[in-house]
């Protein structure tokens, strides 16, 4: 087996960190827990937020599909790098070169479809806030699945030429750099510029809100306003605690690609757990998830019918709109009766 660890002759191993199993001196119970809790924790919630949009009626639009796209981004992480990174060291191997890259090609695939699917986040809740109705409709009118596909497939096809044709930095040996050419494009395509129109476009729709709450006191106590509000927030959020986690990898990987195994290897692991903690930020933060976490937990752990919680909320405001019609019908009979009954009263006194 070609192992990413390497030994020396007497069988002593030299390097005592590997990029799928952490650091050796750790004790593989904590290791074998930390990427269990990554992988079964973090699967469950993302799939719980990528769940959201299909059974919560207030998250189902079109766009919110972007939205939805990172929460698969993040899957991909959670439910691939950590899990295959749990077997490994359940098995008791140290590493293999073909895993690794394996997990390299995902890691890579997963975060270049977050930057660039949060990106169209930032852009389209800019429009919703920022631009009129018929600018957003414009906007939306694109083809939303195509753009989507195409971005994951481009994404793929880069991480794949950057692993498996080594123009990428060898993350599983570290032997290499990469080609320099093809690391300055996926740092700055990829990379920086969608990291540079996230933060501006969520940075003017969060400023628009907050003046046209200061000018429009109507706006500011609406249910728009408080929606608005929290879209923006969390979305603000959610990306600055992706932006934390990976820079400090980074700058090892620009600034010191020869720092140590432990220093590159940890900050690596940094940005990996990012990914099972993100979903759970829209949950406690966000009502419209929170409702849905809420409904998924129900149907998974308490046996009851999805469909029925979903659709008990609008079927309680149609019975209720339904019993004040008949309360109201109620009435005006009751009005046109006695209104009658005092003009034959007024009738039969006039005769007598």
């Amino acid at each position: 087996m070609l192992g990413v660890g390497s030994f020396n002759g007497s069988g002593a191993l030299v390097r005592a960190y590997s990029p799928v199993t952490l650091s050796h001196e750790w004790p593989k119970i904590s290791r074998l827990l930390l990427m269990l809790f990554c992988s079964c924790f973090g699967s469950t919630m993302n799939g719980f937020f990528v769940a959201s949009f299909f059974i919560e009626h207030t998250l189902r639009k079109a766009g919110n599909v972007y939205l939805a796209c990172v929460g698969m981004a993040d899957l991909v992480m959670t439910a691939g790098v950590t899990s295959v990174s749990a077997v490994v060291i359940l098995s008791g191997q140290w590493d293999n070169i073909q895993v690794c890259k394996a997990l390299q090609f995902l890691g890579l695939t997963s975060t270049y479809c977050y930057g660039i699917y949060f990106a169209f986040v930032a852009v389209e809740n800019f429009y919703r806030v920022c631009r009129t109705p018929d600018e957003y409709a414009v906007f939306m009118s694109m083809r939303i699945d195509v753009v989507c596909l195409l971005i994951f497939f481009v994404n793929m096809g880069l991480s794949a030429a950057g692993v498996y044709m080594d123009l990428d930095y060898d993350y599983c040996e570290r032997q290499h750099y990469g080609n320099f050419y093809f690391r300055i494009f996926t740092t700055v395509i990829v990379q920086a510029v969608p990291a540079v129109l996230t933060v501006l476009f969520l940075f003017i729709s969060s400023i628009r809100v907050k003046r046209r709450a200061r000018s429009q006191i109507q706006y500011k106590r609406s249910h728009l306003y408080d929606r608005e509000y929290s879209t923006t927030s969390i979305n603000t959020t959610a990306y600055i605690f992706f932006m934390i986690a990976w820079t400090p990898y980074v700058i090892i990987v620009h600034e010191f690609p020869n720092t140590s195994d432990a220093v590159y290897y940890n900050m690596m692991a940094i940005g990996l757990f990012r990914s099972a903690l993100t979903s759970s930020i829209y949950g406690i933060f966000n009502m419209n998830f929170r409702r849905a976490y809420a409904h998924l937990f129900n149907y998974c752990c308490c046996k009851s019918s999805l469909s029925s919680s979903i659709s008990n909320r609008p079927r309680r405001a149609i019975e209720y709109k339904s019993t004040i019609g008949e309360v109201r019908v109620h009435i005006m009979h009751q009005a046109v009766t006695m209104s009658h009954s005092r003009v034959t009263y007024w009738q039969e006194t006039q005769e007598l």
